[in-house]
């Protein structure tokens, strides 16, 4: 990568590979160093705490509601076909009834 010009949301003029500080627009001709701040990386800290949130809101919900796996199903009812699945089935309620019907098997220990 050679010294090229970047531009990011017009609050970066250049870059370059030499570990240069980078300058924000207008203050090249300043003496005084400029911390460097990763604004793609706050973005994405602050999307991934919404998404957090809005997950924890969800599964908060997904608690209350009736499990989608009869109590009754048996393996073979359950997985015996190739049909999808009328609603999706949340995985730790899968690995649940997986875990219980090895157990009865003796294939898990």
């Amino acid at each position: 990568m050679d010294n090229s010009a970047v531009q990011s949301q017009g609050s970066i003029s250049s870059i370059s590979t030499s570990n240069q500080i980078l300058v924000p627009h207008g203050a090249a001709g300043a003496n005084v160093p400029s911390e460097f701040v990763n604004h793609g990386l706050l973005l994405w800290n602050q999307t991934r705490q919404n998404w957090i949130r809005n997950k924890r809101s969800d599964n908060q919900a997904q608690q209350i509601q009736e499990p989608k796996i009869n109590w009754n199903a048996t393996y073979d009812s359950l997985l015996g076909s190739n049909k999808p699945f009328r609603q999706p089935v949340p995985l730790s309620e899968m690995v649940d009834f997986l875990v219980d019907v090895w157990e009865q098997e003796g294939l898990y220990d």
